[in-house]
C-alpha cells in the first residue's frame, strides 16, 4: 500500500496563499482598532442611543475590555 504522498504546491499557488494570508491580516489589523474607537465613543454621553446598545453588544461579546478599561483609568 502506498503512503499518502503531500500534494504538491505549486509556487503561483503558494504565492496567491501568502497574499490571501497578508489581506486577512491587513484588514484584521485595521478593523481591530476600529471596533476600540467606537465602543469607547459609544460608553460616551454624546453618542446617540444606538450607538450605545451596538457598543455594549460589541463589548459584551468581547469580554468587556472597554468597561475593564475605563474602570482601570477611572480608579487612579
Amino acid at each position: 500500500m502506498v503512503p499518502n504522498a503531500p500534494r504538491y504546491v505549486s509556487p503561483q499557488e503558494q504565492a496567491e496563499n501568502r497574499a490571501r494570508i497578508r489581506k486577512a491580516m491587513f484588514w484584521a489589523l485595521a478593523a481591530i482598532p476600529a471596533i476600540f474607537v467606537l465602543v469607547m465613543y459609544g460608553y460616551s454621553d454624546q453618542a446617540p442611543e444606538w450607538l450605545r446598545r451596538l457598543s455594549l453588544t460589541i463589548d459584551a461579546t468581547l469580554g468587556h475590555p472597554g468597561l475593564w478599561l475605563i474602570k482601570t483609568i477611572a480608579a487612579r
